[in-house]
């Protein structure tokens, strides 16, 4: 296990939108996701965003890491999504990235250097949604140099079509 992994703080959360702008503040609209609609008859889940908010003491300033999430079932295993939505290719959904952790600039507001953690925020906006499949929970998981802990995960609930009318 990396230094970094051990030290990291990640939480997740889903919303029906998000962005991070370019000095750390996150915008969130419509926060704590657990149910994210359907539609139907196209297969595709309703828009939304997945936020993955991390945290770095100081002593881990420049060290860089692997950060990847991925869409799994509840036995974590990944998720593979329809045919449709992929392409060529693999069908799981895992995003994934090298990223540094960079210490924050808070030049001429008195906090002295090393004094405050890095704080960083990784979006992904589904403006279209996805095609996820209906009546099953999923999991998105995050992963910083390729380990996880049990409560870097956020679950959702994805509803299937309502019942039928019964006539008669």
């Amino acid at each position: 296990m990396s230094e970094v992994y051990e030290k990291a703080a990640v939480s997740l959360i889903l919303a029906d939108f998000a962005v991070a702008d370019q000095l750390g503040k996150l915008q969130m609209v419509g926060g704590g996701l657990q149910l994210i609609g359907r539609d139907h008859a196209s297969g595709a889940s309703a828009a939304f965003a997945l936020v993955v908010s991390l945290t770095f003491p100081p002593e881990l300033f420049n060290e860089q890491y692997a950060f990847e999430v991925v869409l799994e079932d509840t036995a974590g295993n990944p998720l593979e999504l329809a045919e449709s939505a992929a392409g060529p290719g693999t069908r799981v959904m895992r995003f994934g990235q090298t990223l540094q952790i960079e210490e924050p600039n808070f030049r001429g507001s008195g906090v002295p250097r090393r004094a405050l953690p890095t704080r960083t925020h990784v979006v992904l906006y589904f403006n279209t949604g996805l095609p996820l499949p209906p009546g099953r929970v999923l999991v998105w998981r995050a992963r910083i140099d390729g380990e996880s802990k049990p409560d870097w995960v956020v679950s959702f609930f994805v509803p299937g079509p309502p019942p039928a009318p019964v006539l008669g």
